[in-house]
Formats: structure tokens, sequence, C-alpha cells
């Protein structure tokens, strides 16, 4: 990538003019439409025009090439199932546009997880070892399931949170400015996979009627040609999720993606994901269609939603590696001498059932995670035991450990 001050003819206030409204390179200014530029203050329609040409003849984008020197430069993630990653052609592509749709619960927002944190993977497990820029407008982002996602794959929890960079989107407006400011980390943080969770959410509710399809449209044609350039720009990924809607075809009906021609045209990849049956609770199996891929058959495979992200079976097996161990919060402060000790040890037989907030059945529950005695509660650690204890978050747990401890001084 180029600096803005490889151009031809730009002077210093200009590329702070630039980059304060996201273009910070040669290739995003190249790239970038005249009108769009343009309407920037402080540069005017003839100086746009002129800074962009002067950008492409830097980049030779103004010459033909013969197509076998052509530089792909294509890199795939996994997906975290082989099926899914062989009707993709390999993975999750960057410097391409992936839109997946399908209902509710049909499995999007866990392939945007899953992918959160193979991304950070190295090469040779199916990464790329990058960050990602995660774009939430229907907040449903949760932080638990990457931690379980990033035991399942051997990598630590805290350091995975630390290079997936969240943003919580209120409106389309603000999504529009998130979408920019993507383009910065991309720059900066090393960003490869930019995810839009999903795509249509608010655009649908804040457009409502026919009369509102135009503007709706143009908002969103920004947006996919935005992410389309960032994508070419930085070879980085970029995956929506989008939502359904019913369309009648005569006496039958079937879901079809929200959006029309716009992002049908603007997206390199498109997938659909099914559920299984009538109910999407009846079984974790998840059915994926390729409907549309510039290079690909409209093959489909099955795959299975987990705790642990995208899988090919429907159980998933969290390594116990002692080096991944969550960091359990203290609860009380060391003593020199051995009075917590000698307490614990009187209490060791004490019934769960004292401790406040667990009850006979949840004491049964632990027991059957080899839990029965106060002393074994205080061992646990708080999110292993959310992992597989349904019910149980890990505030929960810490809150019995707390009224154990409680429970053994009185």
């Amino acid at each position: 990538m180029a600096d803005l001050s490889q151009i031809k003819g730009i002077n210093a206030r200009q590329i702070k003019l630039l980059q304060e409204n996201g273009i910070s390179t040669s290739e995003a200014l190249a790239m970038s439409p005249s009108n769009i530029v343009s309407k920037i203050d402080g540069l005017g329609d003839k100086t746009a025009k002129k800074l962009i040409w002067n950008a492409r003849n830097a980049l030779g984008m103004t010459e033909f090439i013969p197509a076998g020197e052509i530089d792909d430069n294509v890199e795939f993630i996994t997906t975290g199932s082989s099926e899914l990653n062989r009707i993709l052609g390999g993975g999750f592509q960057t410097g391409k546009l992936t839109e997946v749709y399908g209902p509710f619960k049909s499995g999007k927002t866990a392939l945007a997880h899953t992918i959160a944190v193979t991304v950070q993977l190295p090469p040779k497990k199916g990464g790329l070892n990058g960050s990602i820029a995660y774009i939430d407008t229907e907040n449903t982002f949760s932080k638990e399931k990457i931690k379980r996602i990033a035991r399942r794959f051997s990598l630590n929890p805290k350091e995975v949170l630390a290079k997936i960079f969240h943003a919580r989107i209120y409106s389309s407006d603000h999504q529009s400015q998130m979408i920019q400011k993507a383009e910065t980390l991309c720059k900066t943080r090393g960003v490869r996979v930019i995810v839009v969770d999903s795509l249509m959410a608010l655009l649908r509710s804040e457009y409502v009627g026919i009369g509102s399809l135009a503007p709706r449209q143009a908002v969103l044609n920004n947006m996919i040609h935005g992410l389309s350039r960032v994508a070419e720009t930085y070879n980085c990924a970029i995956l929506l999720t989008n939502q359904v809607a019913v369309r009648m075809m005569g006496m039958f009906s079937g879901n079809d993606a929200i959006g029309g021609n716009i992002v049908a045209h603007g997206c390199h990849f498109r997938v659909m994901f099914k559920t299984k049956g009538f109910s999407s609770n009846n079984s974790l199996m998840r059915r994926a269609v390729i409907v549309d891929a510039p290079d690909l058959p409209p093959e489909e495979c099955e795959f299975f939603i987990t705790s642990a992200g995208i899988a090919d079976t429907d159980k998933v097996d969290l390594p116990e590696t002692s080096g991944l161990d969550f960091e359990v919060e203290k609860l009380y402060e060391e003593s020199d001498d051995t009075e917590v000790a000698e307490d614990l040890k009187e209490e060791e037989n004490s019934p769960l059932v004292e401790v406040k907030g667990i009850g006979k059945g949840t004491a049964e529950s632990l027991k059957a995670f080899g839990i029965s005695t106060v002393e074994e509660l205080l061992d646990i650690n708080p999110e292993e035991l959310s992992a597989k204890m349904s019910g149980a978050s890990p505030n929960t747990v810490r809150n019995w450990q707390k009224n154990a401890k409680i429970l053994i001084k009185t």
C-alpha cells in the first residue's frame, strides 16, 4: 500500500482532509468515486478528480495488462467445518465480499463468531494471524462464545478477545460511519476480516414503505461499494450476514435475502443457510447452499452449530489445557497463617445446599460434574464450569464461591 504523500501534486492540507474522511492510502483514493471525494469540505470537484487520476497513474491503474499477470493474492480462512470449506473452494476468501443469508437461528452469527477466532490462527492451521473488525447491528456478539471457540482451537481466550474490535451499531448512519472506521483498522491494527452482522437489520427498520426504497438502496449501495474497495485495497475478507423475507411462489413460499439486486450484484459469494425441519430447535444440523459464486459450482453441504462454533459434528471437545486456563477472580486475600486452610478442611464435607443460591437440583447438577463439597466448589474455574453447566454463568458461579466462603467463615 502506498502513502498519500506519493501522489503527484498533493499537499499536506489535502492529505489531512482525506485522512479525516477515512481515505488514508493511495489505493483507497484511487478506488473512490470523484463525486464522493469532491464532497469533502476543502476539496472541489476539479481538485478531487485530479488527485484521483494522479493516484491511479501512480499505481498503474490506467494501463491494461495481460490476464496472465493478474495477481489474485487470495488467502483462505477456515470456517470450522471441512465440508463448508470444501464448497467454498477452500474456506472464507480474502479480497471478496461473502453474503450469508438465512432464517432465524440458521447459523449466520455462529459463523461470524467462528471466523472471528479462526482468522487469528496461523496460516498452517487455516488462519491469517490477523485481527477482525466486528460491526454488530443486532447486539448478538457473545464474549463467552468466543472464549469457548478459542479453547476449541487451542488459543488463549484473552488474546483472542484483544484482537476482536467490536462496535455496537444503533442506526444506518452509524453503520456507514463504522464501516469507514474499519478501514483505518485494516491499516493500523492488522484487521483481515470485517464482519457486518447483519447488513440489513437497521436499514430494514428505518426505511419503511415503497417510497423509502430508493434512498435505502442508495445508502446500501454506498456501503457495499465502500466494503468492496476495502476488501481489494487491504486484501481483507468481508462477511455480511443478511436477513430473509418470505416470498410467495404460487401455492408455495420460500425464504429470500433482502436488499434486492444491490446486494446480489455487489457480493462475490452468496451462501444460503437452511434449518432442518419446521423448527430450528429440532436439530443442530444446518445446510449451506452456494447460491452464486464466480468460480464455484452450485454445491451444498451439511454442518452443525455447536457451543464452540461451526463444526462438522454436533459435539466438539474443548481441550483441558493448563496453559489456557481462565484466571479466576480472587474472592479474598490470602492469609499468612493456616486458618483458612483449616477451615476448608473442617468444612470439606459440608453439603452444597447450605451455600446460598444452591438448591437441591443445582447441587445434584454440580455433583454430576464432580463437585460435591464446598472445597471443590471453591477450586473450580467459573468459566470452565459455565461452559459445561447449562444455566450457570461465570458470574453465578463466582457468587456461589463467594457465598461458600462466607459459609466457611461462619
